[in-house]
Formats: structure tokens, sequence, C-alpha cells
């Protein structure tokens, strides 16, 4: 059976939410002067349908997405300290 449509949206949402929160290129998305609140939707996308898929989701794929749109894996902007924390709280 297949997540309803709703937890799929619930599930992008929370990825969003933490991607946001880390906010890697300092881009305040939703703040006033920032970027627009869904800046890193892009990139939730792909991650949530990874942890949705397997159930967890690990550096090197969220690396791989982020080398995908950006051309560098995420742990090369952050740090891989930061990346390991996204990924143990998505």
């Amino acid at each position: 059976m297949k997540p309803s449509r709703d937890s799929w949206k619930s599930l992008n949402a929370e990825v969003l939410r933490f991607l946001t929160d880390l906010d890697p290129y300092g881009l305040t998305p939703g703040a006033h002067d920032g970027a627009p609140a869904y800046e890193y939707d892009t990139e939730a996308i792909p991650i949530a349908s990874i942890l949705r898929r397997d159930g967890m989701v690990a550096a090197e794929q969220v690396d791989a997405v982020w080398q995908k749109w950006f051309g560098e894996p995420l742990t090369a902007v952050v740090g891989r300290e930061r990346v390991d924390k996204l990924t143990a709280a998505i």
C-alpha cells in the first residue's frame, strides 16, 4: 500500500523544514528579506523520496542530491558533522 498523498506532503514538508533550518547558504528562507520559504524544496523532494523508500537517508545520499543541484556535496558546504546531524534528525 502506498503512503497517502497527505503523508507524502507531510514528509516532504518535514525534510524541507530541516533543510531550511540548516540553511547551508545563508539564504534565510521565509524571512522578510530572505529567499522564498520553499527555497530548498527542490532538494527536499528527492531526499524525502529516499527517506520514504529506505526508511532512512545517509549522508552520502544527501551529498549526491546536493551534488546534482549545486555541483558540490553538502558535506563540503557545512561539514560532515552537520550533515550527520541532519540525517539523524530526518
